[in-house]
């Protein structure tokens, strides 16, 4: 018999994932789609998330704690999510407090960016960063920072929303407000939009990089649209290498997957004169979709 386990859980617009881990590794997952939540009545959501999870516990072993990486906004002070645009279902009301009574244990909440960075550093490719970048490409696009492992935080002490900077004259306003916005240009929903309008019999999520790879080679709009995605997403990226000056980015999310069909994109945006040049070590994900789940179990420790 091992110790008590750690519980996380990622909660995106797609998709919820749950995991169980101790230190002998990871025990169980499973992924909810987060509609399911939505047309549960707002009293009946916590129970339904929380025994979702306690049906993963083996016989015998009990939960020592909980982390939860959202999709943002998150005031991390309250434990409450306050998402309107992309997490309705579970904004706007204390879902740490209230999980905190329904299981009995510590409980923690941050952005779903926090959560992945915080599953590379101690899981996957950002062992022994000493200033990690995490760019999540999902449904929009999330940022996080870690500086020895501990999160850069706001002066208020909430999670930055660098998704949201402005990257273009594009007159399309987002939904924070700002007109040509990083997240409307550069998260995985551009990208799916796009190649579907290109490719209106194919469903998106179905297929790999290799599909995606061999219709490049034929197709030069579908190519031009990796290119065009890969540019977009440099353009946000340059300033944050500028102003964080990270030794190491990972790139995680759905859309990175497809960074070798982007990369060339990228890497056009980011191209500087040497005597302005900065460290742009960028690989991806170690961990992919597991990265927020297995991450979000360290949160409860960040105090």
């Amino acid at each position: 018999m091992t110790g008590n386990i750690k519980a996380g859980i990622d909660i995106g617009g797609t998709g919820t994932r749950l995991i169980l881990w101790d230190e002998t590794g990871i025990l169980a997952t499973r992924t909810i789609a987060t509609a399911e939540f939505a047309i549960i009545e707002k009293k009946d959501r916590v129970d339904a998330l929380a025994s979702h999870l306690l049906s993963l516990v083996p016989a015998g072993r009990m939960l020592e704690s909980l982390g939860i990486g959202a999709s943002g906004p998150v005031d991390t002070t309250l434990g409450i999510i306050n998402n309107r645009d992309t997490l309705e279902c579970f904004s706007f009301f204390p879902l740490v407090d209230e999980l905190k009574s329904r299981l009995g244990i510590r409980v923690g909440i941050d952005n779903d960016a926090v959560a992945a960075v915080l599953g590379e550093y101690y899981f996957g490719a950002g062992k022994e960063s000493k200033r990690l970048l995490m760019v999540t490409l999902g449904t929009g696009i999330g940022a996080a920072l870690l500086e020895n492992g501990k999160p850069f935080r706001t002066g208020d002490g909430q999670h930055p929303e660098a998704g949201h900077i402005p990257i273009s004259g594009n007159p399309a306003t987002c939904y924070c407000g700002l007109r040509g916005c990083w997240e409307t240009l550069a998260s995985r929903s551009w990208l799916q939009q796009n190649l579907e309008s290109l490719l209106p019999d194919v469903a998106f999520e179905k297929y790999d990089v290799n599909f995606y790879k061999s219709v490049a080679l034929q197709r030069d709009d579908v190519a031009h649209v990796f290119h065009q995605y890969g540019n977009y997403l440099g353009r946000g990226l340059a300033t944050l290498l500028t102003l964080y000056g990270p030794d190491l980015t990972i790139l995680s999310g759905s859309a990175a997957h497809y960074y070798p069909l982007f990369r060339a994109g990228l890497e056009e945006a980011l191209y500087r004169a040497d005597a302005y040049a900065r460290n742009n070590c960028i690989v991806p994900s170690k961990l992919g979709d597991m990265a927020g789940a297995l991450g979000a179990t360290m949160i409860p420790e960040l105090g």
